[in-house]
């Protein structure tokens, strides 16, 4: 393997970027508008910064060459000390809210960030995979599907999550109920203000508003209810559900969310945000890459990949890896990808999003090479920020 070099970088500098995105979808970049502009793919990586002293850099960035019998794969390489007071890592989505896109460079710089590296997955609509918690929000929960990274103060941890959300009155409790989920089946729904200022529901339904923490009003709809800014909207598809939400309160009751989650690893204190992933790649040091993913079906082809990890001594690596052009990186498969993990020192991973949409920003400059030629959009993505 050759290192071609070792750049680390501290600063925080203007983004290029459109500020548009489609409601929903998970597109392709389109091409250029008059009048918005998107940022370049770079053709050299950023000058060294200082390194020395009290200007020492809070995160390490490396672009790694290695040659292939198949041709050469390009790996850029960020690491972050989670025990740093200089910086912090946290999750970010398009346009703060849970549905859309936009491009990494805006959320970038909507963030002030040092640095960015694309999200996971999401729905066509853009509203998260799964779990997403941050500002000491609980967003959308875990789906006990993939693994969650767990950032708290100090440290990171990925562990496999399971999570019930259920209505508390002062008298019973409800079954458990889907949160800030769109509504793709029938059954009672729980929307909070970050979901938008509806519940999106087209079809007959019965809504209960809470607000503060009591039930105000009770409304059969056709079309979508507006969700509460002081509260939240209970919103009940099929016969079923409205019997059992009918059943469960009314109008004056009190009525409040409550959640319990379980992790396969202690998190010994509280985390400040979560994230869920894609698959496991790699598990105690191990290459556990499945052959194929929920997600993105098939593992075993070269794609440009993003991978999360976290090293033996608690540090945080993000790995974009080039791909779909033989002349610069011809990708990497899951496997493949977990192997460099493991050579990297990673002892738990998890995938991201890949394709056109891997992609990292150090500084004012996309450092990789998008396949697409240029920016794609995307749902979410997670920025190192200067504490």
């Amino acid at each position: 393997m050759m290192v071609l070099t070792l750049v680390v970088l501290w600063f925080s500098c203007p983004f290029e970027g459109s500020e548009n995105g489609p409601e929903e979808g998970h597109l392709l970049s389109p091409p250029p508008t008059p009048g918005v502009s998107s940022s370049p793919v770079p053709t050299a990586l950023p000058e060294t910064g200082e390194t020395h002293g009290e200007h020492e850099p809070p995160f390490l960035y490396e672009k790694q060459v290695k040659e292939t019998a198949h041709g050469p794969v390009v790996m850029h390489f960020l690491e972050i000390d989670m025990r740093s007071d200089k910086a912090g890592v946290k999750p970010v989505t398009s346009h703060r809210t849970l549905f859309g896109y936009e491009y990494l460079s805006v959320m970038a710089k909507n963030s002030n960030a040092l640095a960015a590296v694309n999200g996971g997955f999401s729905h066509p609509n853009g509203l998260p995979g799964g779990m997403l918690y941050s500002n000491k929000t609980l967003k959308t929960p875990a789906t006990g599907n993939f693994p969650v990274l767990f950032l708290l103060e100090d440290k990171a941890v990925i562990a496999d999550a399971t999570q019930k959300i259920w209505l508390q009155s002062k008298e019973r409790a409800s079954d458990p109920v889907f949160f800030n989920r769109y509504s793709d089946y029938e059954g009672i729904y729980v929307f909070t203000p970050i979901y938008g200022s509806s519940d999106r529901i087209e079809k007959p339904h019965l809504c209960a508003v809470v607000r503060n923490g009591k039930v105000t009003d009770m409304v059969s709809a056709n079309e979508p209810v507006s969700i509460p800014s002081d509260g939240f909207l209970v919103s009940a598809v099929g016969a079923d559900a409205e019997r059992r939400l009918k059943g469960f309160i009314a109008v004056g009751q009190e009525v409040e969310i409550k959640t319990e989650l379980k992790t396969s690893a202690p998190l010994d204190g509280e985390y400040v945000s979560a994230y869920e992933c894609g698959s496991w790649i790699v598990k105690d040091g191990i290459n556990v890459c499945p052959d194929s993913d929920g997600w993105v079906g098939t593992l075993l082809t070269r794609a440009p990949r993003t991978a999360v990890g976290i090293k033996s001594d608690g540090t945080l690596v993000f790995v974009v890896v080039d791909g779909r052009n033989k002349d610069i990186s011809i990708g990497v498969s899951g496997p493949e990808l977990a192997g460099l993990m493991i050579e990297r020192g990673v002892m738990q991973a998890a995938m991201l999003d890949g394709g056109a949409s891997s992609e990292m920003i150090i500084g004012d400059t996309i450092v990789n090479n998008p396949s697409a030629g240029r920016e794609r959009l995307i749902s979410s993505c997670f920025v190192i920020f200067k504490k």
